[in-house]
């Protein structure tokens, strides 16, 4: 079970917010009057302070959506202090009646809610600011030259009688029209913080509420006009929320929220990019013109024996490769950067591995340009041939030893003339030589002369007549 300051902790707004509303309704019980100024007041403060912050962050602002309802609120701030100096019983203007504030309010209303719905459009659009500028203050003069320079604004309330059917079809009106711009928000939700736009719709709710209880009083220190009053201040708290305190402590979920979003997607698609990196199966490498690496595989890490975070942004000549090689390699680099012209797609190089291993890396590399076609860097995909090029050498040592040993090796071949007779054999110059001399100069064959019994018995008789063993051959 939560304990109970980190309930506070997460919810301490909304305990604010109640204290703040509690405060305001007490003040009711003692003075109406002073309970209308200081809920006035609360939502005039709050108005502005959404124009200052509007206005302010205008140059870092990613949509004008913010920017407009800041205009906006700054003229019905500027409506609802006047209605705020014509209540009843203020006696500021004391020829005009009740009448008088409820048509202000009325005006305020239909600002209020016309910016709201009109707002959302400014997501992606260009806002000429001093047009609307000019657009609001021409606007709210003519209302308020129909209201104070000729009965051309129709009556809102009539002392004794109440509402006029114009003020409550108009609540009704401005209600429809927030339902439309709570509609509108939640159809580009995307565009928004979602912190942001529950407190923006909320707020549209409350004032909803608020303009509904409008509808009812009949005298304007009624218990309805007390309940419109109370909501009115929990909209423009809602607002305070979403805008001015988010603004201030997170100005990145406000004003920045594209900028944001964008930065995420950037991450996401940097990431997913280095998926597809480090699932292939040779090692990928990019070289800056700085000569550090900008961005290197899994398989190269691997190879190297280190983590990506080792690498990256490393010298990767003095880092990478032995120091016998280093000077030639950083040479033809620069010839590669400068962007001179040569075979420099596949190049065998040797690297070094966190253990000091000597590493044999088939390149096969490109170069990558800036806007202006500027070569910035190198992208190259290697491959580990290590193993390969020592089984290539050991098969060319092995080629090389049996070469050396057929040199060697003298062979007979072809038709050899013999003498039928003597069986002397004839050479290449066309003497006749006896086989054991031919043989012996044209092979490796070495001859150890001897006696068969059959000759021994035509040549020597008398010896073989004494010999059993040639006696039975």
């Amino acid at each position: 079970m939560a304990k109970l300051p980190e309930i506070f902790k997460k919810y301490n707004w909304v305990f604010f917010g109640v204290l703040i509303l509690t405060g305001i309704y007490l003040t009711s019980l003692y003075n109406f009057l002073l309970f209308h100024s200081l809920a006035e007041l609360f939502s005039i403060v709050i108005a502005f302070g959404i124009f200052i912050v509007a206005w302010h962050s205008r140059r870092f602002l990613d949509n004008n959506y913010l920017l407009f309802l800041g205009i906006a609120y700054l003229f019905v701030g500027a409506i609802d202090a006047v209605h705020t100096l014509a209540y009843k019983g203020m006696g500021v203007f004391q020829e005009y009646e009740a009448n008088l504030p409820t048509q202000l309010w009325i005006v305020a209303r239909y600002v209020e809610s016309l910016s709201l719905f009109i707002a959302p459009f400014f997501f992606k659009r260009k806002l000429r600011v001093g047009a609307v500028f000019w657009a609001y203050t021409v606007a709210i003069a003519l209302l308020f030259g129909t209201i104070f320079y000729g009965p051309i604004f129709p009556e809102c309330f009539i002392e004794g009688k109440g509402l006029t059917p114009f003020k409550k079809i108009s609540e009704y009106v401005i209600s429809l029209i927030l339902l439309g711009s709570m509609a509108l928000l939640i159809r580009k939700r995307s565009e928004f913080d979602r912190y942001v736009l529950i407190c923006v719709v909320w707020s549209i709710i409350a004032t909803i509420i608020s303009e509904l209880a409008f509808t009812f009083y009949i005298s304007v220190y009624g218990l309805s006009n007390l309940v419109g009053h109370l909501f009115k201040i929990i909209s423009f708290y809602l607002i305070y929320k979403a805008i001015i305190e988010t603004g201030l402590t997170k100005p990145y979920s406000l004003l920045w929220r594209n900028l944001k979003l964008s930065e995420e997607k950037l991450r996401e698609e940097r990431n997913r990019a280095q998926g597809y990196l480090d699932v292939a199966g040779v090692m990928l490498l990019v070289i800056g013109s700085d000569q550090k690496v900008r961005l290197i595989n899994k398989k190269g890490g691997e190879v190297l024996g280190y983590d990506e975070k080792e690498i990256v942004g490393k010298n990767w000549f003095d880092h990478f490769m032995p120091e016998r090689v280093r000077e030639n390699a950083k040479a033809v680099f620069s010839k590669i950067i400068s962007g001179e012209k040569g075979s420099f797609e596949y190049v065998e190089s040797v690297i070094l591995t966190k253990r000091g291993e000597a590493r044999i890396i088939a390149w096969y590399s490109t170069i990558l340009r800036d806007e202006a076609e500027n070569v910035v860097a190198t992208l190259s995909s290697g491959e580990d041939i290590t193993e390969r090029k020592r089984a290539e050498e050991e098969r060319e040592k092995i080629v090389r030893e049996l070469k050396e040993a057929l040199g060697k090796v003298k062979l007979l071949s072809g038709f050899i003339p013999i003498c039928a007779s003597c069986k002397k054999i004839r050479d290449d110059k066309g003497y006749w030589e006896q086989v054991e001399v031919y043989i012996r100069d044209h092979s490796e064959a070495e001859f150890s002369h001897g006696i068969c019994p059959e000759c021994m018995k035509k040549l020597y008789p008398e010896i073989s007549t004494k010999n059993p063993k040639l006696k039975e051959e």
